[in-house]
């Protein structure tokens, strides 16, 4: 039989120290640390690797906003929320799903926004006694934030009613990370996440709320019956990121913030209507958020030679990796369409300044 690793390291505190008891789940995090913890108390971690299920972001087929579930493990075995113990299922490259319970006193719901504190740092008290790490999961829902890849969310009911008692736990459906940023508690630093519902695939926890509190069901997620949706592939804007290691294939700036490297993928003719651009490799660009910008802002333009158009005006020369696939003719597409604006922009001035 395999046993999750974090609370067998839990027990296995609370038997060589019965003073203090088991360590809790929310104080420490799974992998390494984890992993060297246990073999110190004779205990070889193993992975268990056999049902293969890769990772899934996004929506869970046959499980819309609003599925209840009698307990975190019936959660896990349908997919919305892969873990029976953390808040978090996510790696540093990305969070797949968060989970508010009623330990966490930081998390709140406004509307249809959910501010969230990261995983760590917290004691059997539930008190902080250290700093988080920016790290895992928490990482993860940063690289969320920069490539504006939706998060499951799951809540237990009790953290919207307020009741105790209420044990089931509601999937809320997709939700986008707004924001985030350090702040304090207990004096220690903790990671605060801002999150706001996908409009269509989500409830609102607010509603939510209301409804439970009254006794009423939980309503289904409104959607519009004929809805033609965009649906990104974010693993094309990671891609093209670490091709060029998130330098700027125009200025060749990258950039390094408190939680790595930053850059944005750039889509080189639109993909909505009436541009309809695909949401390929070759349509894309590795771009920092000036000349991201600036390009979507029909300022930069790309010749067919590579050649870098600022306001019509040679700024330099566009970047290329061998093995980029670019097609060329996605950025004759922006140069017209783009120059078109331009030429539209400067009538609009010439004729606003002859008081046309």
């Amino acid at each position: 039989m395999l046993i999750d690793s974090k609370p067998l390291l839990a027990v296995a505190y609370g038997r060589q120290h019965p003073g203090k008891g088991p360590l809790s789940v929310r104080h420490f995090a799974g992998g390494d640390e984890t992993r060297r913890a246990l073999k110190r108390f004779g205990i070889e971690l193993v992975s268990n690797n056999s049902k293969g299920q890769p990772l899934m972001y996004g929506e869970i087929p046959d499980c819309p906003p609003g599925t209840v579930f009698k307990d975190r493990r019936e959660a896990y075995e349908a997919g919305v929320h892969r873990t029976t113990q953390a808040g978090i299922a996510g790696q540093s490259d990305g969070t797949q799903s968060i989970c508010l319970s009623d330990g966490y006193s930081d998390d709140e719901v406004q509307g249809d926004l959910i501010t969230y504190t990261g995983f760590g740092g917290r004691a059997n008290s539930g008190r902080h006694v250290a700093d988080q790490k920016l790290e895992k999961g928490n990482l993860g829902l940063v690289e969320n934030y920069k490539l504006g890849r939706p998060v499951r969310v799951l809540v237990k009911e009790s953290v919207l009613t307020g009741r105790r008692a209420s044990n089931d736990y509601i999937y809320l459906g997709l939700f986008t990370v707004t924001g985030w940023g350090w702040g304090t508690r207990d004096g220690w630093k903790v990671l605060i996440y801002q999150l706001r519902a996908v409009a269509g695939d989500s409830l609102i926890p607010s509603e939510v709320a209301t409804a439970l509190t009254r006794g009423e069901d939980v309503a289904p997620a409104r959607r519009s019956v004929n809805v033609n949706r965009i649906v990104r592939n974010y693993d094309v804007a990671a891609s093209v990121k670490r091709l060029y290691d998130n330098t700027c294939q125009i200025c060749a700036t990258r950039l390094v913030s408190a939680a790595g490297p930053y850059s944005e993928g750039a889509h080189i003719r639109p993909l909505g209507i009436p541009h309809n651009g695909p949401d390929t490799l070759e349509n894309m660009l590795c771009l920092c958020p000036n000349c991201h910008v600036l390009f979507d802002g029909h300022a930069l333009t790309v010749r067919p030679d590579g050649t870098v158009m600022n306001l019509g005006k040679p700024a330099g020369r566009l970047r290329v990796a061998a093995d980029h696939g670019l097609n060329y003719e996605h950025l004759a597409y922006q140069e017209q369409f783009s120059t078109a604006e331009s030429v539209r922009a400067s009538r609009v001035s010439r004729d606003i300044g002859q008081g046309v």
